[in-house]
């Protein structure tokens, strides 16, 4: 066990050289801001002055080299990584304030904003956002939209979980296929658009359409 000295040392990390990289209010700091021990991440314990701490004593860092937003404690240590931030329904305005969070594994998870606590560990591979109070979550699925900016999507394969704002599992149940995701693989629609894969489901011919 590492005693408490060799700690300090260790979350203090070689002499700053740059402290200007690790700018003041936390705002696209580079990899040499932090540090890592027995595999969590913290921030130099040099630069926790340069922080802008909220009441309930965390603050918000994002990464320079990496479109990443993560909330800290006042012991430096990241307890929220990989803060979705982007969505309209993500952070700061998710719903109940319950937003969603990835791991650097890929793996995706619940937190409430109030206190930055987790309140579903990062155990999925797709997060949906909260709506109504519901949120579906899966494993072993895979993400597919139906266009560029992803107006709507299909969970596909794999397990999927809804969950409750506490993180309960309400319901579980199996995802459909490709082959059954629109009903049948006639029609499923798979286009590419740059590098990624767009899944579309082409509805039957209505009685009406020669009209349009």
């Amino acid at each position: 066990m590492l005693c408490l000295a060799t700690l300090s040392i260790l979350l203090a990390g070689p002499p700053a050289t740059a402290a200007a990289h690790c700018p003041k209010g936390g705002d696209h700091w580079p990899d040499a801001c932090f540090v890592e021990q027995a595999g969590e991440r913290y921030v130099k314990r040099q630069y926790l002055g340069r922080l802008k701490w909220n009441r309930q004593g965390y603050a918000l860092v994002s990464r320079a080299d990496a479109f990443e937003l993560m909330a800290v404690n006042r012991q430096g240590k990241v307890v929220v990584p990989g803060i979705y931030h982007t969505g309209d329904f993500d952070y700061p305005d998710a719903e109940r304030g319950v937003g969603r969070f990835a791991t650097p594994d890929g793996k995706c998870g619940y937190f409430q904003a109030r206190g930055f606590k987790v309140v579903v560990p990062a155990r999925y591979d797709v997060c949906r956002a909260f709506h109504d109070g519901r949120a579906t979550a899966c494993t072993g699925c895979t993400r597919y939209c139906d266009d560029e900016d992803c107006h709507m999507d299909h969970l596909v394969g794999g397990q999927a979980d809804q969950l409750g704002l506490d993180g309960t599992v309400r319901q579980s149940y199996p995802l459909a296929t490709l082959d059954t995701v629109c009903g049948s693989p006639e029609r499923r629609k798979l286009t590419q658009r740059a590098g990624t894969t767009l899944l579309q489901c082409v509805r039957d011919p209505g009685p009406f359409d020669h009209l349009r």
